[in-house]
């Protein structure tokens, strides 16, 4: 019984569309390269990427067609940036507050807090945050999320390019290493 399977080219073309729509849709794989995760991601590890964790996508659009979640606080997610794939952690979403404050430090004019932790910012990078006029408190936008690398000295993210489209974000992290 098993020969017939083996022999039978419309079982292996079955396999070949199901590995197709496996990788289209469902599960994907990359390698990290730099150092903006570590230390939980390390340069030249290889992650696994849920690609349906918050919905299945268009395949020619960056919407997606059907939406069954929303990425949460310390998901670790995969978008499009500068014509490749950024891995990042997601540290704020939409509607929750952002404190900003000044401080006077090296190289650090600001810092921000959200979900608890206490992030230094530089005058640009403030400014990419909407930080045109000083205001203590701000709400992330509607459909975006703050994501930024776990070492934050080597990581260029949301403080550099301001906040990720929510329709923007390729998967979820799933496995590493």
């Amino acid at each position: 019984m098993l020969k017939n399977y083996k022999r039978n080219p419309f079982y292996f073309i079955c396999l070949i569309i199901f590995l197709v729509l496996v990788k289209g849709f469902v599960l994907d794989i990359k390698r990290v390269s730099g150092p903006s995760m570590e230390p939980a991601l390390k340069d030249g590890d290889y992650v696994l990427i849920f690609k349906a964790a918050y919905g299945i996508k268009h395949p020619l659009k960056n919407k997606y067609l059907l939406r069954w979640a929303l990425p949460k606080v310390e998901d670790v997610i995969v978008y499009r940036k500068y014509g490749g794939f950024t891995v990042k952690r997601c540290l704020g979403i939409s509607h929750e507050p952002i404190e900003f404050s000044k401080k006077l430090g090296y190289n650090y004019a600001y810092s921000m807090k959200v979900s608890g932790k206490d992030i230094p910012l530089t005058g640009v990078q403030f400014r990419n945050l909407g930080g045109m006029t000083f205001k203590e408190r701000y709400l992330i936008p509607e459909g975006s999320v703050l994501a930024l690398g776990d070492n934050l000295k080597e990581s260029r993210d949301s403080r550099d390019y301001g906040f990720v489209l929510v329709d923007g974000i390729y998967g979820k992290v799933f496995i590493w290493k």
